[in-house]
């Protein structure tokens, strides 16, 4: 039995929907001509439907356009009288409640899709063990991906009594007990993990070319990335700090306007230099330092073309969340053999545009692609360290 797929279901699936012949109606192409140049849809639904229109394309031999000959006025009905019309029994495929109520009036056979959440892959597994003969059977079993996990995905155990025990890594043939980390720098003296998230981060960046640091704020994503790299930085294993930087205007403030100065003096008096001369302690320190070429700080809207190979750098993407699929893929496609890079961002809840929300989001992409491969680790943090008025703050 063929599928007959209506807008909603159809840019929901994308490429799942093209394993197989199927019908959708002309109304669906309308409807998504009319979403792609609509000033009134979010950049998320825009997107799927730019995507969506070049699947059709491409695959044009895998569906067929039934083309609507009734005159009514609601598109869900038009939909539905199309695929009824066929004179073979079709799957009716939707994700709209009232076109699936109005499909099952019609006597359609109807496959109703529930909204299913974003992925919330956070680089690590919690499981909780009650029993000593379940933790005696996992070290029997260490070179057994019991828990299905991905290469370089950590695993935290956790026993009834509140007791954690790991992190491990799954490194693809055993799951590996990870040892402490020595992060150690003039600037940030030693650092110690406050929890076991924090501790999988800081062995995530120690091991992995690209690393993928998220959490919400004052959860320590930042400071680790930073840390790690003065780090490597005064151990002479890199020769310099690349910050791609993407100065995005925290959403609902008032843009400030023009300032004045050269290109490191704008970047300065950003994001970008906030974060740096509050890790560092003054402006003068990262001055100092993009003054003696242990710094670099460089624009999005200047990497095309930029190539890091043979710098032996690490390349410092910070506040990711406020970058589209396409700017961060420009980005990674910067890094040098001889390099590694460290991204940052929370996409949960500090996207400042709606250019860079839900599906167009270039860190839940690129988590998406990369999780899995050797060189690749990430880390979702847990908990916001900084004062009781900042954890309280949350609530509002």
């Amino acid at each position: 039995m063929k599928k007959f797929y209506d807008t909603c279901s159809l840019l929901d699936l994308q490429e799942k929907a093209f394993e197989e012949e199927f019908y959708i109606s002309l109304v669906t192409l309308q409807e998504l001509e009319n979403i792609k140049t609509s000033a009134n849809k979010d950049a998320e639904i825009k997107y799927k439907a730019r995507k969506l229109t070049r699947l059709l394309a491409e695959n044009e031999d895998l569906y067929t356009v039934i083309i609507d000959t009734e005159e009514l006025n609601n598109n869900d009905m038009k939909i539905i009288t199309d695929a009824k019309s066929l004179n073979e029994p079709v799957e009716f495929i939707t994700k709209d409640l009232s076109c699936k109520n109005l499909a099952s009036a019609y006597k359609l056979n109807v496959n109703y899709i529930k909204e299913e959440n974003l992925d919330n892959y956070t680089g690590f597994k919690e499981v909780i063990i009650e029993k000593e003969e379940e933790l005696a059977y996992f070290y029997e079993h260490m070179n057994e991906n019991i828990y299905n996990l991905y290469i370089n995905q950590y695993l935290i155990i956790k026993t009834q009594d509140g007791g954690v025990i790991g992190p491990y890594i799954w490194t693809g043939t055993e799951h590996k007990e990870i040892g402490y980390p020595d992060f150690y720098s003039v600037h940030f003296g030693k650092i110690k993990p406050k929890d076991e998230y924090q501790f999988a981060a800081m062995d995530c960046l120690n091991r992995n070319q690209v690393s993928l640091l998220r959490g919400p704020a004052g959860s320590g994503k930042t400071f680790l990335s930073i840390a790690y790299m003065f780090h490597l930085l005064e151990k002479g294993k890199i020769d310099k700090i690349i910050i791609f930087c993407n100065t995005v205007a925290t959403a609902g403030a008032a843009k400030l306007g023009f300032y004045p100065g050269d290109k490191n003096d704008k970047l300065l008096d950003s994001q970008i230099g906030n974060i740096l001369s509050s890790k560092l302690g003054s402006r003068l320190v990262v001055e100092d330092m993009i003054e003696s070429g242990k710094l670099l700080l460089l624009p999005f809207s200047d990497i095309r073309g930029f190539d890091t190979t043979g710098m032996q750098a690490a390349i410092y993407i910070t506040e990711a969340q406020n970058l589209n699929i396409t700017l961060l893929q420009l980005a990674l496609q910067r890094v040098g053999d001889d390099c590694i890079c460290i991204i940052d961002g929370d996409d949960t809840t500090q996207v400042d545009s709606i250019d860079y929300a839900g599906y167009n989001n270039g860190i839940r992409r690129a988590s998406e692609v990369y999780r899995g491969e050797d060189f690749y680790g990430e880390i979702t943090l847990q908990e916001n360290y900084r004062c009781r008025v900042g954890k309280i703050a949350e609530k509002m």
